[in-house]
This record gives C-alpha cells, sequence and structure tokens, in this order.
C-alpha cells in the first residue's frame, strides 16, 4: 500500500518554526536558518525539483554574525513566487518574494517599532513571524512577541513604506477576503479571555467576534475552522502549576467556527485531551490521551461534527494528515503509522501498515503558542499521494 520514493539531502533546520516541507507544484521548500553561527554563510531556503527526481534547484544562504537566523514559514503568492520572512535576532526582519528560479525579486525591510519590536535585549528568540500573500500586491505580515503577551498583524504592499491597516491578532487564517485572528488573552475580562476575530482583508475592519477562550486551530473544513478548545486542560499561563489544579475534564471540546460570520456550526466533544489534530476532505482525526487510563486513541469526526469512530494505539502519537481513507500518525517519534478510517477498511480484521521515518528521526518542529496552548506538530507534509518527511539531514517522499 506504500512504497519508498526519492530521498534528497536537505539544510539543516535549527530555528524550529518552519520545519515542515511545503510542496508548490513541482517544487518542495523548505526552511533552514542558523543557531549562533560565528562565520561563513548560513542556508535559509532550499528548493528541491521533485520531478523525475531532479534534486535540489537552487539554494539562498546569508552571511551570518553570530545571532539567531530564524526564517519563517515559507508560502507563496498566487502567481507562485516564493514569500519567506527572515528575522535575525536584534538586527533585522525581512520579508523576501523569491522567483521560481532563487532569483530574489523584493525585500522588505521592515523597520523596528512599527510594530514588530524587532531589536531588544532578550535572550533566544522572542518573536515569530507569519506572511500570507493575499494577492500579487500585497501581504499581511503578522507576529508574536514573547508567546502571545504582544502580538499583532499588518497588511502592507510589497516594495511601499508603512502598511495600510493593523490589528492586535496572531494570524489564523486568511482566504478570499476574510482575515481570521486570535487576540492576546486578557484574564481581567469577564467571560472567555480570549476572542477571534474575523476582519476585511482589503480595510481590516471586524466583520464578526467570537469569544474562544482557550481554543486552538486544527484547519479548514468547507467554509469552517476546527478548533479544539482546551482551556480545560492547559492552565499555566494563569499561573496555576499542576499540583494546585485537579484535572476534572475528561473530554475536549471540537467546535466549528463559520469563516463568514464566526457563528458556530456544531460542538463535539472527544474522549480525553486533544494533543494533535488533522482535517481532511471527509472528516476530523483527532489523537487523545485517556484521562481514565492514560493511553492514546485516535478519534474520527464527520465534517458535521457526528462521532464515527475511534482507533486504540499504544503509546504516545501525533496525527500528521488525514485522506480520505486513512490517518497517517507519528506513534513514539518512531513509526509513522497509516490508519483505515472508519467505513474504509475491507472485509476481515485490517492492521495498520507502517512507514519508515527517515534514519536520524524526524527534524524538530514547533508550533506558535498563543496563551501557552498549542497543539503538537511534526515536520511531515501530505500532498496528493506523497508524504513528505524532513528528517535531520534527508527529505524522504512516500509513495501513498
Amino acid at each position: 500500500m506504500f512504497g519508498n520514493g526519492p530521498r534528497f539531502p536537505v539544510i539543516e533546520s535549527t530555528c524550529g518554526w518552519s520545519a515542515a516541507p511545503v510542496v508548490s507544484d513541482d517544487l518542495i521548500l523548505l526552511a533552514g536558518g542558523a543557531s549562533g553561527q560565528e562565520v561563513g554563510d548560513a542556508p535559509i531556503l532550499q528548493a528541491i525539483d521533485h520531478s523525475h527526481s531532479a534534486g535540489e534547484r537552487f539554494r539562498l544562504t546569508r552571511e551570518v554574525s553570530a545571532r539567531e537566523i530564524e526564517p519563517g514559514e515559507i508560502t507563496t503568492t498566487p502567481g507562485g513566487d516564493i514569500v519567506l520572512p527572515v528575522y535575525e535576532h536584534d538586527t533585522s526582519l525581512q520579508i523576501m518574494r523569491i522567483g521560481r528560479d532563487g532569483a530574489v525579486r523584493t525585500v522588505d525591510a521592515l523597520p523596528d517599532g512599527e510594530p514588530y519590536d524587532i531589536v531588544a535585549c532578550d535572550l533566544g528568540s522572542k518573536l515569530r513571524v507569519a506572511v500570507r500573500a493575499l494577492d500579487d500586491e500585497g501581504y499581511l505580515c503578522s507576529w508574536l512577541y514573547r508567546q502571545g503577551r504582544r502580538q499583532g498583524i499588518t497588511y502592507r504592499r510589497w516594495g511601499q513604506d508603512g502598511y495600510r491597516w493593523g490589528s492586535e491578532e496572531w494570524l489564523l487564517h486568511a482566504s478570499g477576503d476574510v482575515v481570521v485572528g486570535a487576540t492576546a488573552p486578557d484574564y481581567g475580562r469577564s467571560g472567555p479571555a480570549q476572542r477571534w476575530v474575523g476582519r476585511d482583508a482589503a480595510t481590516g475592519a471586524a466583520r464578526w467576534f467570537a469569544d474562544t477562550g482557550g481554543y486552538v486551530l486544527a484547519g479548514r473544513a468547507r467554509d469552517a475552522l476546527i478548533a479544539i478548545d482546551l482551556a480545560s486542560f492547559d492552565r499555566s499561563d494563569r499561573g496555576e502549576r499542576d499540583e494546585d489544579f485537579v484535572t476534572w475534564a475528561h473530554d475536549t471540546g471540537v467546535h466549528a467556527i463559520d469563516l463568514a460570520t464566526g457563528a458556530r456550526r456544531w460542538t463535539s466533544a472527544v474522549p480525553g485531551r486533544v494533543h494533535s489534530a488533522a482535517v481532511g476532505p471527509d472528516g476530523v482525526a483527532l489523537c487523545a490521551e485517556s484521562a481514565d487510563d492514560g493511553t492514546w486513541r485516535v478519534h474520527h469526526l464527520d465534517l458535521d461534527g457526528a462521532y464515527t469512530g475511534v482507533t486504540p494505539l499504544g503509546g504516545h502519537a501525533c496525527v500528521v494528515a488525514r485522506t480520505a481513507e486513512h490517518t497517517l500518525a507519528l506513534v513514539e517519534g518512531q513509526w509513522l503509522m497509516a490508519l483505515d478510517n472508519p467505513g474504509t477498511a475491507g472485509p476481515g480484521a485490517a492492521e495498520p501498515w507502517t512507514i519508515p521515518i527517515p534514519l536520524g528521526g524526524l527534524a524538530p518542529s514547533y508550533a506558535a503558542r498563543v496563551a501557552d496552548m498549542r497543539l503538537d506538530t511534526v515536520p511531515i507534509t501530505l500532498a496528493g499521494t506523497r508524504c513528505h518527511l524532513r528528517g535531520i539531514d534527508s527529505l524522504q517522499i512516500i509513495e501513498l
């Protein structure tokens, strides 16, 4: 049911924010970085041409100066150009627009204090940046400072000073004419401490607000966003220690938030604490740790929120991706397993089949924290019938 595809040597990923491969037509794109390197050049972007196992098409590097260099998540414009934010600690924040031949077309150097707070005397990483191109002329630049204590979104035009509009949310999703962001938590306000805000992409005007204290975005399903409510399980951001809080919650709430209005389409519950989730064409897979016995299970919902079944697993697992037939889960960080979705298995008992991961293990990957709540992520990308696994020094492609 699967076969090993080509394997390519890849640049090292030291920043962690952008380890997952990005598949864009005939290119596989990977971000790199540098961690306190004294001399030489650091690779910040690698493009692999996976058609007919052609190998690397180009690589971009940047001269280092003993500072952390952290490329952000790679995205593309509607016309196919590659967009890459590059943050050098306490020095600069640049948004690069790169052609598919590796030529740098535009570099926007964003000024300190407008409003990104680039230069400051902090140790380690403090600024996370995400960029989304709305069209070939403009893009959203979102910044997250000190794990959600300060954050914002700006809408900018390529090559122009200043920004058209700004808001105080962390960017969650942008599609069409709707931009959705999450506010920083405010535990002094009545009701849920956090809100999601839907805005008009062109003007930044607020269209809707939704109380979403503890919500983490899992993905998009049709014209709704799937949110996982972790508020009952994660309270460290409120200064509460684990021994001070007796966990009483046995279920995790799952909600579908309408993109146009912010209203809840449906709400469902999954037994246990959800640690990871994947949204597929026909449903949602959620990996949860049972509150009763500590075992891990993959639970399945359809796109209307109905519970459709469960797949028991032995040890720690992370749901990676979901297709119409299978859910891919990384178990104990060592085995990538393909689990049959409920109702898709043939007659007779079917055992999950296992996919080998690259030698040396997967590259480290981290998700953005807003209010210290997040879902687990791993650097694996599913595109069509190909599964792309980023290892420490290689990219393995599995044909499903």
